[in-house]
């Protein structure tokens, strides 16, 4: 029978519109998700990597005035040692500060053998040990250098991530507006079909005039 043709066909239509729906919220929840991963890892790479370096120039700053205030010929003992731990002091500040952002095994290695060597560089000021100082502020340096390069590294990852995030959502796009487009020719193509098998009007009776 031609109406439930008909019929068929609308629900299939129906059918159809539900799916694009269901496509659109589908959309609309990846979207989310994907914002959700890249606010992540801008904010690791600000919070943790950027953030991280500067810590780490202001660890080399003050290192490099440690060192001069040490090897200042000019200075007595006394006014050495009053500079010095100063600087120590606001670099153990800094030591409080790096720790608080996220360290990787291998950062986190290097950074504890750097706080062991300002601790040790306090500890033989104290005893007015300065010509010790020099070989530990180099080893320092030392450490430094390889935290920057990890931050370089860790940075290079998030932004990996990043740009995966990006290709997958292209790709995403491509085959949702694929699928759309598929969806809207079947319906397009139901609908034509549906108008085309609806029954033409009874031709009036030729006996009735």
């Amino acid at each position: 029978m031609k109406w439930t043709y008909t019929v068929k066909h609308k629900l299939t239509a129906a059918s159809l519109l539900f799916g694009v729906i269901l496509l659109v919220m589908a959309t609309n929840v990846n979207q989310r998700s994907q914002i959700a991963e890249l606010e992540t890892a801008f904010e690791a790479i600000y919070r943790d990597r950027l953030v991280a370096e500067s810590y780490i120039l202001n660890f080399s700053e003050k290192l490099h005035l440690l060192q001069l205030t040490i090897n200042e010929p000019g200075s007595s003992l006394l006014q050495k040692q009053q500079v010095a731990n100063q600087l120590l002091s606001e670099i153990d500040t800094l030591n409080r500060l790096y720790q608080e952002t996220r360290l990787t095994e291998e950062e986190a290695k290097y950074f504890l053998h750097f706080t062991g060597l300002t601790k040790e560089m306090d500890l033989r000021l104290k005893e007015g040990d300065l010509a010790s100082e020099e070989t530990m502020i180099q080893s320092a340096f030392m450490d430094l250098h390889v935290l920057s390069q990890i931050q370089l590294a860790e940075a290079d990852k998030i932004k990996s991530r990043t740009d995966r995030i990006f290709h997958r959502g292209s790709l995403v796009s491509q085959l949702e507006m694929v699928i759309l487009i598929v969806m809207g020719l079947l319906i397009q193509a139901l609908l034509f079909t549906s108008s085309a098998t609806r029954p033409s009007k009874w031709p009036a009776n030729p006996r009735m005039n």
